[in-house]
């Protein structure tokens, strides 16, 4: 008879535990352009009853059950909303989560906090204008840092080709100054070749007026500079 009463007891209070699922889930709050944690930034999710925390040291945590929730980050400055993100995750079992948040820009800096966080919607075209240029501008520069790169490889390239349109005598010269490092002296050329020291003159003056080599008088002898 002790048995059945314990029984039906247990029987009674079955529909009162909580069988629910509750998942932990955590991160660290970015900002986007440095990846540094962000300080003091409200975190909402629509959990029931609502949770909404301040994470002061960059990291947020939530004790949600299972379901579909938004889990939406906002930083502000001067009441301006500056960086939001918004995320959405589905918890299916319990356990310990990890989700980072990275905060971008909001493109509307005018958006600020009022009373319970309701919201202006005002766009600040002043603002807007000023990204505009911005973005412009590093365009502008990309394209002029691709031009010149353009123009050094086609110099490069036609420098290959003039180089490869040499007389042989010319081209033996060009070689043994590239295996120098670029940077030899007459004397060692003059060494290295078996012409007389009038013709590696002559050979050097034309070098020299193609525009191939660079010559600099030092002492008695001459400095032989490949140009790049």
């Amino acid at each position: 008879m002790r048995k059945i009463i314990v029984i039906f007891v247990i029987a009674m209070f079955i529909p009162f535990i909580d069988t629910s699922t509750a998942a932990r889930v955590h991160g660290v709050i970015y900002e986007w352009y440095t990846l540094q944690p962000l300080e003091n930034v409200i975190v909402y999710v629509n959990s029931t009853p609502p949770q909404r925390i301040v994470a002061s040291s960059g990291i947020y945590e939530f004790e949600l059950d299972s379901g579909s929730y938004q889990i939406v980050a906002e930083y502000y400055e001067n009441n301006k909303l500056v960086y939001r993100c918004n995320e959405s995750i589905v918890i299916v079992s319990d356990g310990n989560f990890t989700l980072d948040l990275i905060m971008v820009p909001n493109i509307d800096l005018n958006e600020s906090i009022f009373g319970d966080g309701g919201i202006n919607f005002e766009i600040d075209t002043g603002s807007v204008r000023e990204n505009t240029n911005s973005i412009l501008m590093m365009i502008l520069l990309v394209s002029i840092a691709s031009l010149i790169i353009l123009i050094l490889l086609w110099k490069g390239k036609e420098r290959r080709e003039e180089t490869s349109e040499l007389p042989e005598d010319l081209r033996e010269i060009v070689e043994i100054i590239r295996r120098e490092g670029g940077r030899t002296t007459q004397l060692k050329l003059r060494k290295k070749l078996n012409y007389s020291e009038a013709k590696i003159s002559l050979m050097l003056a034309d070098l020299e007026n193609r525009g191939i080599i660079e010559k600099f008088k030092r002492g008695r002898g001459n400095i032989i500079i490949l140009k790049q």
